[in-house]
């Protein structure tokens, strides 16, 4: 359980530097770190609602993913566009 805090602790982090718009990159590597471990945690023995809880920060955590890499491919049109 302290494992998935930290998670979630990191996903919150990551959450807010996506809404700032800011170190994008960074929020998106966390985000493939978190992925690998959410899905790196065993679920036999674990209760329903950390199941539910880890099947939950699965979803967002590849939510956030998109969206970062949807703000990297916004600054590279907007960055092409700047230059011309």
């Amino acid at each position: 359980e302290k494992r998935i805090d930290k998670i979630q602790e990191d996903l919150r982090f990551c959450e807010k530097i996506l809404n700032k718009e800011a170190r994008i990159e960074l929020a998106r590597r966390i985000l493939e770190d978190l992925l690998k471990e959410v899905r790196s945690i065993p679920r036999d023995g674990l209760s329903e609602q950390l199941k539910a809880k880890l099947t939950d920060m699965e979803t967002r955590i590849r939510i956030l993913y998109h969206r970062a890499n949807a703000l990297l491919s916004l600054q590279e049109e907007r960055g092409k566009y700047n230059s011309i």
